[in-house]
């Protein structure tokens, strides 16, 4: 993948969130190259724990993996979102239909204070705050991200989540060369 530097529309770095997981095969495995592949295109600012948790929908399949990361890039959110399917095709990647199972999935939850919508992307995630197999790994490494269409922290979504998920901590880190 080759990246032509596209400045952001304040052409400045942006924090952007990304949230990662995997229930089929080796599901480690599939998270660890994700990350290296964004890894050697973005800096990487911090990622939070592994986290098991219960698929989200279809509930007969394999838990799922879940981390999420915080890069800083100039790109825009647009450009990110077309790395990320890329990546997602590299590391092998096979499309099912909504709610199945995963080899990896990479989702952009949050751009600072950005909102977006378009056909294929809406920024912040349209299921940010119902989630907490993607609040809690959130929570863990900016629990002091505000939510710029809700306007609540993500320590304060957490707070108010209904979501009843059994999310636990897995207590394993990913690595990756910077």
């Amino acid at each position: 993948i080759l990246l032509k530097l596209k400045f952001n529309e304040h052409g400045e770095m942006s924090r952007i969130f990304l949230g990662l997981g995997s229930n089929v095969g080796e599901r480690f495995t599939y998270l660890s190259k994700a990350i290296q592949e964004i890894a050697d295109l973005f800096t990487v600012k911090s990622i939070s724990s592994i986290y098991e948790t219960e698929p989200w929908g279809e509930k007969r399949q394999q838990n799922f993996l879940n981390v999420v990361l915080e890069i800083e890039t100039i790109e825009t959110t647009q450009k990110i979102f077309s790395v990320i399917k890329s990546i997602e095709k590299k590391i092998g990647r096979v499309e099912r239909g909504k709610w199945q199972e995963r080899e990896i999935d990479i989702d952009v939850l949050l751009n600072e204070s950005e909102i977006l919508e378009t056909r294929e992307l809406t920024i912040p995630h349209k299921e940010l705050h119902n989630r907490k197999f993607v609040l809690i790994p959130f929570n863990e490494i900016a629990s002091d991200v505000l939510h710029p269409v809700f306007k609540k922290t993500i320590a304060q979504l957490l707070k108010e989540c209904s979501d009843e998920s059994n999310v636990r901590n897995t207590n394993l880190q990913l690595l990756y060369q910077q």
